[in-house]
């Protein structure tokens, strides 16, 4: 099967979001070439532009190694979504416009380690936090 075939619907989503039919072909061709293992040097010299770089791992070992736990417990019973903004879970009631941004504030840039969602909905049921300081 092509990956015009296999990518449609993906294809089809990314315009529907905005992109060009051009930039929504380049990422399934990135997504493409990422699967197949080839990377071209004009993407890696892309990405080289920017000051920031792939941090070495996205969960700490102890985080790695509940997720791993978690994995097998809850089976496919729920959706494992790694390192959530709270900003992406909750929403400020706008009732009270002077002090929306104190509300905003106090959950931006802070996360959960894992949300656990329900498969259908992607509606959140569990959020955990893990607390690697403690011993």
């Amino acid at each position: 099967m092509s990956s015009d075939n296999k990518f449609g619907m993906l294809r089809k989503l990314l315009r529907a979001l905005g992109l060009s039919q051009q930039s929504a072909d380049d990422v399934v061709n990135f997504i493409v070439d990422l699967l197949a293992g080839e990377r071209s040097n004009s993407s890696e010299a892309a990405v080289q532009d920017f000051p920031y770089q792939m941090r070495e791992n996205f969960l700490t070992p102890a985080e790695l190694s509940f997720y791993y736990i978690l994995r097998t417990a809850v089976s496919d019973q729920v959706i494992i979504c790694a390192k959530v903004g709270l900003g992406d879970i909750f929403a400020v009631k706008k009732d009270d416009p002077s002090r929306f941004r104190i509300y905003t504030n106090k959950i931006d840039r802070k996360h959960v380690d894992f949300l656990l969602c329900e498969p259908k909905t992607m509606q959140p049921r569990v959020a955990i936090e893990l607390d690697e300081g403690w011993s």
